[in-house]
């Protein structure tokens, strides 16, 4: 635990919408938490299926909790971030789950700088794999972050929010952001921090359209001129890869 024995206060925020059969277990990894000082916050998109129900059971353990309409994920993690009273965001899917009790308490054993965005490893439940490891400059021209691998600082949602026109990639928006233009570093640790459903939205292979079509404009404006270089040089060599397998056939 921290020298000084306050521990910084985590906020997990939980945002859900007809997950009946996954929402426990997810609410679940966190109580069981052998770390004191976090709170639960969730936003539940009108769900009709019993999930609200089955939030309502843990009422007295969640600091918040609403349910309404809302414009999307990303809309719903905006509205959650001015519920959060702690040091720090961490963004839980519904069907995903923090990887066992420790997690928290091995991330924040030791002071974290406030300027720094905590990451670590996520276990892929379908792949049945841990990823993505200590991803540097490179690697997020290629992909993006786990979000449930993140642990941000309050300070970030000061100045950002999560671009809403992304339906599925607006937390890589924002990580490009951080990492390129902000005085933020990424600050990566060995912990597996969470259970990911990789067949879920995020997890699998869908296209976010509004960031395909920004995609060119976002790589020019904001990744360095190495990394740019980097990007489009990888994108010439798999189109390449592909034509000469398709002439191999």
């Amino acid at each position: 635990m921290p020298l000084n024995n306050k521990l910084p206060k985590v906020s997990i925020v939980i945002v859900v919408r007809n997950a009946a059969d996954k929402i426990e277990q997810a609410i679940k990894s966190v109580l069981v938490q052998d770390y004191s000082n976090f709170e639960i916050i969730i936003l539940d998109g009108a769900s009709t299926d019993g999930t609200i129900e089955i939030i309502q059971k843990y009422r007295a353990d969640i600091a918040f909790f609403s349910t309404e309409k809302d414009n999307g994920i990303y809309d719903a993690m905006n509205k959650a971030i001015d519920k959060c009273s702690g040091d720090w965001i961490y963004f839980l899917g519904a069907d995903d789950e923090l990887y066992d009790p420790g997690v928290l308490s091995a991330i924040f054993k030791e002071q974290q700088n406030k300027e720094e965005v905590i990451f670590g490893n996520a276990y892929y439940l379908n792949r049945k794999t841990i990823r993505f490891g200590n991803m540097g400059r490179y690697s997020l021209s290629k992909h993006n972050f786990n979000h449930q691998t993140i642990f941000y600082p309050l300070s970030v949602f000061k100045k950002y929010r999560y671009e809403t026109k992304y339906r599925i990639w607006a937390d890589y928006f924002l990580n490009i952001q951080l990492y390129f233009k902000s005085s933020y570093t990424f600050k990566y640790l060995n912990v597996i921090v969470s259970r990911f459903n990789d067949m879920g939205t995020s997890g699998i292979h869908t296209i976010d359209l509004a960031f395909e079509e920004d995609r060119a404009k976002i790589i020019e404006e904001i990744f360095p001129w190495d990394v740019y270089i980097f990007f489009h040089l990888r994108k010439a060599f798999l189109w390449l890869q592909k034509l000469f397998r398709k002439k191999s056939k």
